[in-house]
């Protein structure tokens, strides 16, 4: 089975720069169900969660976390079943919202604003914290390594660069949040929320960028009625990595499961998943630890912990309620600027969302000091 059968397209996608190629559909047969279903199903669980931060100061902090934790399931359940829903087909390499000619010099030139904002910004505003200036420079990189490294896919410098990026983020989240998060975890039922929703994020970043998928495309010499797990190498994010490739045709009795997974995809989707579990400890900790003080307390710190939160987890899904919204058609040429790994806007909201997620911490924990 080929890379490129089973990888299935979403934000992420090309936000990782992770998946070989796109469609896991083809477009070719007809979906189970209405895509408007599971976008139904999206809904009831942001209401639900909503609602549980809503009425938050009429309940127990506990009680307001299970739900929120259950509206989340819900609503990544109906965000996975958005994407593999999809009717959106196949378009031929000539047919991208843009240019490619124009994705090289874009990718350069929104590179390059960052490395550059980042050390202005940083110099200006943290001149005691150059970490910060460090690692927007670094996310900088990340954007303009695909054009400004020759035989960027097996260069050494693109594993020096992930490597780079992953301890940068550590080491600001642990200096400047360390013993903030110590104390979140130490809390059973925040660092249990906080863990639940990193999975679910995790799993939901997986599914939109096609890492699994329960729709696998036929394609190659490979009979899809034999599970099998095979050896492959990926490319991206950034460069090539070691990685399997596997179909179980009857996952847990009910339904085939397909996927590609790669050191360097895995590593990705971690560090996403693990910045929105942490924030969403941080964010059970102050219910909990504000339970006496007041709504207006609690909705603000509420506010800024699920802000950047929202906003990385909404991205995967841009494209897909664009198709529920004006048809497949009109919503190819979005769905493909995202897609296409030479596009930089993926790179710049993957970054963007490192980044705010790394920020929200180190904000939350200075506020201490």
């Amino acid at each position: 089975m080929h890379t490129r059968s089973i990888a299935r397209g979403g934000t992420l996608a090309a936000a990782l720069g992770a998946v070989p190629v796109a469609s896991a559909h083809g477009g070719e047969a007809a979906p189970p169900m209405p895509q408007w279903f599971a976008l139904a199903v999206l809904l009831v669980g942001v209401v639900a969660a909503v609602g549980s931060a809503a009425v938050r100061d009429r309940t127990s902090a506990t009680v307001a976390l299970g739900g929120a934790f259950a509206g989340l399931v819900v609503a990544a359940t109906g965000a996975v079943g958005l994407v593999q829903l999809s009717p959106v087909e196949t378009l031929a390499a000539s047919q991208p919202a843009i240019a490619r000619a124009w994705f090289g010099p874009l990718t350069l030139g929104i590179g390059l604003a960052v490395v550059v904002g980042s050390l202005v910004v940083g110099r200006m505003r943290w001149p005691d914290r150059p970490r910060y200036a460090a690692l927007g420079m670094l996310l900088g990189l990340w954007v303009t390594y695909p054009v400004l490294v020759p035989g960027s896919l097996t260069n050494p410098v693109g594993y020096l660069l992930v490597a780079a990026v992953l301890l940068a983020v550590g080491y600001v989240v642990r200096r400047d949040a360390g013993g903030l998060l110590e104390r979140a975890l130490a809390d059973r039922p925040s660092k249990w929320f906080g863990a639940g929703t990193g999975v679910v994020a995790g799993l939901f970043f997986a599914f939109s960028m096609g890492m699994l998928t329960f729709v696998p495309e036929p394609g190659g010499n490979v009979d899809l009625s034999e599970s099998f797990v095979t050896t492959a190498r990926v490319a991206n994010p950034l460069v090539y990595w070691p990685g399997l490739e596997f179909h179980l045709h009857d996952f847990l009795g009910t339904t085939p499961l397909s996927g590609v997974l790669s050191v360097g995809m895995v590593g990705m989707v971690g560090l996403v998943a693990v910045l929105v579990g942490l924030n969403a400890a941080l964010l059970g900790y102050q219910w909990r630890a504000n339970d006496a003080t007041g709504s207006a307390e609690v909705t603000t710190g509420t506010a800024a912990v699920a802000a950047p939160n929202a906003c990385c987890c909404c991205g995967p899904v841009v494209a897909e309620l664009a198709v529920v919204s004006v048809g497949p058609a009109a919503a190819a040429p979005l769905y493909w600027l995202f897609v296409d790994l030479a596009s930089p806007l993926g790179a710049l909201f993957f970054v963007a969302s490192v980044a705010l997620l790394t920020g929200n911490l180190a904000r939350a924990g200075t506020a201490e000091l």
